[in-house]
Protein backbone atom coordinates (compact mmCIF):
# COMPACT_ATOMS: atom_id res chain seq x y z
CA UNK A 1 0.00 0.00 0.00
CA UNK A 2 1.61 3.63 -0.86
CA UNK A 3 2.10 6.35 1.21
CA UNK A 4 -1.19 8.37 -0.22
CA UNK A 5 -3.62 5.51 -0.15
CA UNK A 6 -2.53 5.45 3.70
CA UNK A 7 -2.89 8.61 4.42
CA UNK A 8 -6.36 8.75 3.00
CA UNK A 9 -7.75 5.68 4.43
CA UNK A 10 -6.51 7.15 8.21
CA UNK A 11 -8.68 10.51 7.36
CA UNK A 12 -11.53 8.91 5.62
CA UNK A 13 -11.54 6.66 9.53
CA UNK A 14 -10.78 9.55 11.43
CA UNK A 15 -13.85 11.50 9.76
CA UNK A 16 -16.69 8.22 10.04
CA UNK A 17 -15.65 7.60 13.53
CA UNK A 18 -18.44 9.72 15.33
CA UNK A 19 -17.37 12.21 18.77
CA UNK A 20 -17.62 10.48 21.96
CA UNK A 21 -21.38 11.26 23.22
CA UNK A 22 -21.53 12.85 26.64
CA UNK A 23 -23.40 11.01 29.41
CA UNK A 24 -27.19 12.26 28.95
CA UNK A 25 -28.82 13.13 32.38
CA UNK A 26 -32.74 12.84 31.98
CA UNK A 27 -34.33 15.92 33.87
CA UNK A 28 -37.99 15.08 34.54
CA UNK A 29 -40.54 17.91 34.83
CA UNK A 30 -44.60 18.21 35.00
CA UNK A 31 -46.67 21.04 34.96
CA UNK A 32 -45.83 23.27 37.88
CA UNK A 33 -46.20 26.66 36.52
CA UNK A 34 -43.84 29.00 36.74
CA UNK A 35 -41.30 25.84 37.22
CA UNK A 36 -42.75 23.80 34.20
CA UNK A 37 -45.50 25.58 31.53
CA UNK A 38 -46.16 25.34 28.22
CA UNK A 39 -46.27 28.24 25.44
CA UNK A 40 -48.69 29.14 23.07
CA UNK A 41 -46.32 27.45 20.39
CA UNK A 42 -47.31 23.89 22.56
CA UNK A 43 -43.12 24.29 23.72
CA UNK A 44 -41.91 23.88 27.38
CA UNK A 45 -40.74 26.63 29.06
CA UNK A 46 -40.80 28.29 32.82
CA UNK A 47 -37.74 27.48 35.81
CA UNK A 48 -37.17 24.05 34.94
CA UNK A 49 -35.94 24.66 31.35
CA UNK A 50 -34.10 27.81 32.24
CA UNK A 51 -32.07 26.10 35.18
CA UNK A 52 -31.29 23.12 32.72
CA UNK A 53 -30.23 25.25 29.65
CA UNK A 54 -28.11 27.44 32.63
CA UNK A 55 -26.64 23.70 33.45
CA UNK A 56 -25.32 22.92 30.05
CA UNK A 57 -23.98 26.10 29.53
CA UNK A 58 -21.79 25.74 32.52
CA UNK A 59 -20.00 22.83 32.15
CA UNK A 60 -19.34 19.92 29.31
CA UNK A 61 -19.01 16.27 31.17
CA UNK A 62 -22.99 15.37 30.87
CA UNK A 63 -25.87 16.96 28.84
CA UNK A 64 -29.22 17.58 30.83
CA UNK A 65 -32.23 16.91 28.96
CA UNK A 66 -35.62 17.27 29.69
CA UNK A 67 -38.07 14.95 29.80
CA UNK A 68 -41.80 15.28 30.59
CA UNK A 69 -43.92 13.24 32.86
CA UNK A 70 -47.19 13.54 34.96
CA UNK A 71 -47.89 14.67 39.05
CA UNK A 72 -49.47 11.46 39.29
CA UNK A 73 -46.95 9.58 37.31
CA UNK A 74 -43.57 11.07 38.05
CA UNK A 75 -42.88 8.30 41.23
CA UNK A 76 -43.45 5.57 38.35
CA UNK A 77 -41.21 7.45 36.04
CA UNK A 78 -38.31 7.94 38.43
CA UNK A 79 -38.65 4.38 40.09
CA UNK A 80 -38.03 2.75 36.11
CA UNK A 81 -35.45 5.79 35.62
CA UNK A 82 -37.30 7.34 32.92
CA UNK A 83 -35.00 10.39 34.99
CA UNK A 84 -32.18 10.60 37.78
CA UNK A 85 -33.56 14.46 38.48
CA UNK A 86 -36.34 17.01 39.36
CA UNK A 87 -35.74 20.17 39.89
CA UNK A 88 -38.30 22.05 42.44
CA UNK A 89 -39.35 19.36 44.72
CA UNK A 90 -39.82 18.24 48.01
CA UNK A 91 -39.25 15.37 50.27
CA UNK A 92 -42.72 15.28 51.90
CA UNK A 93 -44.41 15.17 48.65
CA UNK A 94 -45.10 11.58 48.45
CA UNK A 95 -40.79 10.34 47.87
CA UNK A 96 -40.49 8.95 51.23
CA UNK A 97 -40.78 5.26 49.84
CA UNK A 98 -37.94 5.64 47.20
CA UNK A 99 -34.41 6.27 47.71
CA UNK A 100 -33.70 9.42 46.66
CA UNK A 101 -31.12 12.41 47.65
CA UNK A 102 -32.42 16.17 48.16
CA UNK A 103 -30.20 19.00 47.74
CA UNK A 104 -31.59 22.29 48.37
CA UNK A 105 -32.27 25.32 46.25
CA UNK A 106 -33.12 27.96 48.58
CA UNK A 107 -35.62 28.50 46.67
CA UNK A 108 -38.87 29.21 48.87
CA UNK A 109 -42.93 29.23 47.31
CA UNK A 110 -45.65 28.56 48.94
CA UNK A 111 -49.86 28.63 47.97
CA UNK A 112 -51.92 31.25 48.59
CA UNK A 113 -55.54 31.32 48.48
CA UNK A 114 -57.86 33.31 46.40
CA UNK A 115 -61.38 34.08 45.97
CA UNK A 116 -63.58 36.68 44.09
CA UNK A 117 -64.07 40.39 45.50
CA UNK A 118 -67.73 41.34 46.42
CA UNK A 119 -67.22 44.07 49.18
CA UNK A 120 -68.53 41.64 51.77
CA UNK A 121 -66.03 39.19 52.16
CA UNK A 122 -62.77 40.04 54.40
CA UNK A 123 -59.94 37.39 55.11
CA UNK A 124 -62.23 35.70 57.64
CA UNK A 125 -63.97 34.00 54.58
CA UNK A 126 -60.61 31.52 54.14
CA UNK A 127 -60.82 30.44 57.62
CA UNK A 128 -63.51 27.71 56.84
CA UNK A 129 -64.16 25.86 53.50
CA UNK A 130 -67.42 24.50 54.86
CA UNK A 131 -70.37 25.14 52.25
CA UNK A 132 -67.54 26.46 50.04
CA UNK A 133 -66.68 24.95 46.72
CA UNK A 134 -62.81 24.35 45.82
CA UNK A 135 -60.62 24.15 43.01
CA UNK A 136 -57.50 21.89 43.42
CA UNK A 137 -54.99 21.04 40.80
CA UNK A 138 -54.84 16.98 40.51
CA UNK A 139 -52.24 15.59 42.27
CA UNK A 140 -51.02 18.51 44.41
CA UNK A 141 -50.58 17.85 48.17
CA UNK A 142 -52.07 20.59 50.22
CA UNK A 143 -51.48 21.52 54.13
CA UNK A 144 -55.25 22.01 54.59
CA UNK A 145 -56.29 18.23 53.30
CA UNK A 146 -52.99 16.87 55.63
CA UNK A 147 -51.43 16.27 52.38
CA UNK A 148 -53.41 13.65 50.69
CA UNK A 149 -53.87 14.01 47.58
CA UNK A 150 -56.15 10.96 46.79
CA UNK A 151 -59.22 12.22 44.88
CA UNK A 152 -61.79 10.34 46.51
CA UNK A 153 -61.07 10.87 49.80
CA UNK A 154 -60.88 14.83 48.98
CA UNK A 155 -64.16 14.74 47.49
CA UNK A 156 -65.85 13.01 50.42
CA UNK A 157 -64.31 15.87 52.68
CA UNK A 158 -64.79 18.96 50.57
CA UNK A 159 -66.79 19.99 47.96
CA UNK A 160 -64.08 19.97 45.33
CA UNK A 161 -63.48 20.39 41.24
CA UNK A 162 -60.33 19.37 40.04
CA UNK A 163 -58.32 20.75 37.30
CA UNK A 164 -54.73 20.33 36.11
CA UNK A 165 -52.91 23.58 35.94
CA UNK A 166 -52.50 26.46 38.53
CA UNK A 167 -54.08 28.44 35.43
CA UNK A 168 -57.47 27.02 35.34
CA UNK A 169 -57.46 27.08 39.31
CA UNK A 170 -57.40 30.98 38.99
CA UNK A 171 -59.72 31.20 35.64
CA UNK A 172 -62.44 28.76 37.96
CA UNK A 173 -62.30 30.98 41.04
CA UNK A 174 -62.76 34.46 38.15
CA UNK A 175 -65.52 32.82 35.91
CA UNK A 176 -67.76 31.83 39.53
CA UNK A 177 -66.92 28.59 38.91
CA UNK A 178 -65.42 27.87 42.18
CA UNK A 179 -65.44 29.92 45.29
CA UNK A 180 -61.59 29.23 46.46
CA UNK A 181 -58.51 28.10 44.87
CA UNK A 182 -55.47 27.66 46.29
CA UNK A 183 -52.59 28.80 44.31
CA UNK A 184 -49.21 28.36 43.84
CA UNK A 185 -47.84 32.34 44.87
CA UNK A 186 -45.35 32.80 42.13
CA UNK A 187 -47.39 32.01 39.46
CA UNK A 188 -50.17 33.69 40.59
CA UNK A 189 -47.82 37.08 40.87
CA UNK A 190 -47.37 36.22 37.36
CA UNK A 191 -50.56 35.82 35.86
CA UNK A 192 -51.77 38.82 37.68
CA UNK A 193 -48.51 40.75 35.90
CA UNK A 194 -49.86 39.52 32.23
CA UNK A 195 -53.46 40.43 33.21
CA UNK A 196 -52.91 43.44 35.59
CA UNK A 197 -57.29 43.97 35.67
CA UNK A 198 -57.67 41.00 37.56
CA UNK A 199 -56.07 42.30 40.44
CA UNK A 200 -58.66 44.47 42.05
CA UNK A 201 -61.39 41.57 41.51
CA UNK A 202 -59.92 39.18 43.57
CA UNK A 203 -59.32 38.86 47.51
CA UNK A 204 -56.12 37.11 48.23
CA UNK A 205 -55.75 35.35 51.75
CA UNK A 206 -52.71 36.80 54.44
CA UNK A 207 -52.07 32.97 55.58
CA UNK A 208 -50.55 30.32 52.98
CA UNK A 209 -51.44 27.18 52.90
CA UNK A 210 -48.01 26.21 52.83
CA UNK A 211 -44.66 27.27 52.58
CA UNK A 212 -41.98 25.05 50.86
CA UNK A 213 -37.87 25.30 49.99
CA UNK A 214 -37.61 23.57 47.11
CA UNK A 215 -34.74 20.95 46.54
CA UNK A 216 -33.20 18.95 43.90
CA UNK A 217 -34.02 15.52 43.30
CA UNK A 218 -31.39 12.98 42.64
CA UNK A 219 -31.48 9.32 42.05
CA UNK A 220 -28.22 7.92 43.95
CA UNK A 221 -27.35 6.07 40.71
CA UNK A 222 -27.18 9.20 38.58
CA UNK A 223 -24.12 9.94 36.20
CA UNK A 224 -23.35 12.60 38.09
CA UNK A 225 -22.47 12.61 41.93
CA UNK A 226 -24.93 15.28 44.84
CA UNK A 227 -20.97 16.70 45.44
CA UNK A 228 -20.82 17.16 41.50
CA UNK A 229 -24.10 18.73 41.07
CA UNK A 230 -23.52 20.71 44.16
CA UNK A 231 -20.36 22.22 43.19
CA UNK A 232 -22.36 23.27 39.53
CA UNK A 233 -25.12 24.77 41.59
CA UNK A 234 -22.90 26.59 43.94
CA UNK A 235 -21.27 28.27 40.43
CA UNK A 236 -24.65 29.36 39.33
CA UNK A 237 -25.36 30.81 42.68
CA UNK A 238 -22.07 32.97 42.80
CA UNK A 239 -22.05 33.63 38.92
CA UNK A 240 -26.03 35.35 39.88
CA UNK A 241 -27.00 33.48 36.76
CA UNK A 242 -29.29 31.52 39.19
CA UNK A 243 -31.01 34.87 41.06
CA UNK A 244 -31.75 36.26 37.41
CA UNK A 245 -33.55 33.21 36.54
CA UNK A 246 -35.17 33.20 39.70
CA UNK A 247 -36.00 36.79 39.38
CA UNK A 248 -37.79 36.26 36.01
CA UNK A 249 -40.33 34.20 37.91
CA UNK A 250 -40.76 36.44 40.80
CA UNK A 251 -38.91 34.11 43.11
CA UNK A 252 -36.05 35.10 45.18
CA UNK A 253 -32.73 32.79 46.45
CA UNK A 254 -32.53 32.54 50.47
CA UNK A 255 -29.75 34.51 51.25
CA UNK A 256 -26.77 32.17 52.97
Amino acid sequence: MNKTLTIIITICLFVATPLQAKPVVNVGGYLFAPYVDVSEDGLFQGFTIDLIAAFNQLQTEVEFQFVNTSIENRYQAYDIRRFDMMFFESPIWGWKSFIAEFIPLDIVDGEVFITLRDGVKDQQYFDSFGNKSLSLVSGYHYQFAQWNNNEQDLMSDFDIQFVHTNRASIESVLKGRADIAPVTLSYLQHYIKMYPKIRDNLLISEKLDQTYSHSILLNPKAVISKTKLQKWLSDLQESGRLNRIAKKYDLAIKPR
